[in-house]
């Protein structure tokens, strides 16, 4: 294996990931779908599938600045707007997981602390 074969590997890696967490995003907001293991807690399958699209965004944005730019302030300043759409998405799937009827979200009843 050649030196520069493994940031090819790595590369096509990020895509296939960042690929995937795009079709989830799409499929949530789109149609309601969301993975099984995300059901329970999320209430508002749009706005969770908005916020997935927005990190994904986000964490794809600095490997394709690093690419198209090099290294540099104007890369640096792309890196911390990603992080920036990182923390938003993260924002908004955790909106998406707490009921807008209920002051305490889900987990909110007669034995929380909240009630």
């Amino acid at each position: 294996m050649m030196a520069g074969d493994w940031h090819f590997a790595l590369g096509l890696a990020e895509g296939v990931v960042l690929g995937l967490a795009a079709a989830v995003g799409i499929a949530a907001v789109r149609g309601g779908r969301i993975p099984g293991w995300e059901r329970r807690p999320v209430v508002r399958r749009r706005l969770w599938g908005q916020g997935v699209l927005v990190m994904t965004g986000s964490l794809a944005l600095p490997a394709v600045a690093l690419s198209a730019l090099g290294p540099g302030a104007l890369q640096f300043t792309v890196t911390l707007v990603g992080g920036a759409g990182t923390i938003t998405g993260g924002a908004l799937m955790q909106r998406a997981s707490r009921d807008r009827r209920r002051p305490g979200g889900p987990a909110s009843g007669p034995t929380s602390p909240a009630s």
